[in-house]
């Protein structure tokens, strides 16, 4: 299990049962101004969910002890609100609608794909009920 620790950045866990593949990813992560927490083993990541509680959690769908499917099933059980997930797979077809997960990305990937995801998940959120219209600025009629 790898990571480092950044005062003030969002903690994004990795769960990938490819070393190589893992350390890319943690270094498009720290790029993105996040700190990666690496591990290889779902059991291992579902604790260190409980125990860091991550911003973003990027998961193979092939791990030891515990797949990325079930991973992402216990954490939707035991959390009521919903972690943002990166389910990353070889095989789309099988995970393309996998339960939970937030989004899927396809092995080999884009490390641009990847980056967007980092953006879209990690983007500060306003506080709840918070507009980020203007003041007296009337909603759009239409979002696209």
């Amino acid at each position: 299990m790898a990571g480092y620790w950044a005062p003030d950045s969002p903690v994004v866990l990795i769960a990938e049962n490819d070393e190589m593949v893992a350390d890319l990813i943690a270094l498009v992560v720290e790029q993105a101004g996040a700190t990666p927490l690496v591990t290889y083993d779902g059991r291992q990541a579902l604790t260190l969910v409980r125990e860091r509680r991550p911003a973003l959690l990027i998961t193979e769908s092939i791990l030891p002890e515990l797949d990325g499917a079930g991973l992402i099933a216990a954490l939707r059980r035991e959390y009521a609100t919903a972690l943002p997930t990166i389910l990353v797979t070889s095989s789309p077809k099988i995970y393309s609608e996998a339960p939970g997960a937030s989004a899927v990305l396809s092995k080999p990937f884009h490390i641009a794909t990847l980056e967007v995801l980092l953006a879209r998940f990690l983007a500060p959120r306003p506080p709840s009920g918070a507009s980020l219209m203007p003041p007296g600025m009337p909603p759009p009629a239409m979002l696209w």
